[in-house]
């Protein structure tokens, strides 16, 4: 795998079979396993042969996602491990298709959305034909979190962590490229904690991944305002329901924010800005706000106001007076726009 740019924060390492012929694909792809797999694939799939993998050191971690098809069988035995010498855990979070591990005897099929924790001190024999996320763990890094020992070869969780690691993996993923080198060490941390409080919940567990927890309920909260924003019926209680959290859980989520009610209405208006903003057409400001949840258009433009300082009818001036500035500027009012963003 050659290296590519990266930032200097976080090394990145990519492979495209795209790049080459299937079966010049097949070669290098099984050449590069060679130390800790031996790969199976059925000759009549070679020409349909895909492998893309990307990976980063989160140092002394290492996360990626890969695709892979058709099918192929990977054969983790003695001698991998004494040539190898990896004394780490692989969790392997399936996205797309199927993946099926045997791990000394442990089988496990897993659906989108689940994860396996493999022992890489141990043989394993695993068929996958998938889109997936990859995270190697130090062994030491994750059993000193753990509150006990435990056998983590095989082991698929299925408990509130556990729904939560692909989130936040997801998450992590996107953010890497731009994580400055001072952020890695939290993230390291947070990512580990929460693997610890899926495999074995415990007090001390959950109390070292509650912050990462509350990352994750958060941004899935946020996500959900966003797609429900038009519906009246967008309440605390279904929030709660959605996410299995307590009224108090979601409060304290949303504290820093000015709380529940207050997140959701500045969301509504700012979706609503944006739409008056966008065009220069008048649009029905009645309308518009029945249709973000508005009790009534008094109530939304007195809301409008003290949110942006003007009223709904003047951001739809203000837009087509920006269009018409747009229109002279050029790329100087471009610029200007990215300044805007920047401060």
């Amino acid at each position: 795998m050659p290296p590519e740019p990266s930032s200097p924060a976080v090394p990145h390492i990519h492979f495209d079979s795209r790049a080459m012929s299937p079966a010049g694909a097949v070669e290098q792809w099984r050449e590069s396993l060679s130390r800790s797999w031996e790969m199976e694939i059925d000759a009549q799939h070679v020409p349909a042969f895909e492998a893309e993998v990307s990976l980063w050191k989160l140092d002394p971690l290492i996360v990626g996602h890969s695709t892979f098809g058709p099918m192929q069988t990977r054969v983790r035995r003695d001698k991998n491990i004494r040539m190898d010498q990896l004394d780490h855990y692989r969790l392997i979070l399936l996205r797309e298709g199927e993946f099926h591990c045997d791990a000394s005897g442990n089988h496990v099929s897993l659906a989108p959305g689940r994860f396996v924790l493999t022992d890489m001190a141990l043989p394993e024999t695993n068929a996958s034909c998938c889109k997936s996320t990859i995270l190697y763990v130090p062994r030491d890094l994750l059993e000193e979190a753990l509150p006990r020992p435990m056998n983590l070869h095989g082991a698929s969780p299925m408990n509130a962590c556990a729904g939560l690691v692909a989130n936040h993996l997801s998450s992590l993923i996107a953010g890497l490229p731009s994580l400055s080198p001072e952020e890695v060490p939290h993230m390291m941390k947070a990512t580990v904690s929460l693997l610890a409080a899926s495999v074995a919940m415990s007090p001390a567990t959950l109390d070292a991944a509650q912050p990462a927890i509350d990352s994750v309920l958060l941004r899935r909260a946020r996500q959900y305002v966003e797609q429900h924003l038009s519906e009246e019926s967008l309440t605390v209680d279904r929030m709660c329901a959605h996410l299995r959290i307590s009224r108090s859980t979601l409060y304290r989520l949303f504290a820093d924010l000015g709380g529940v009610a207050n997140y959701i209405k500045e969301r509504r208006l700012a979706r609503v800005h944006g739409i008056l903003s966008g065009t220069r057409e008048r649009q029905n400001i009645a309308r518009l706000a029945e249709e973000h949840g508005f009790k009534s258009a008094t109530h939304f433009s007195r809301a409008f106001r003290e949110q942006f300082g003007y009223s709904p009818r003047e951001a739809t001036g203000a837009a087509q007076t920006a269009v018409r500035a747009e229109e002279v500027q050029g790329a100087s009012g471009f610029g200007k726009w990215l300044e805007a963003l920047e401060n």
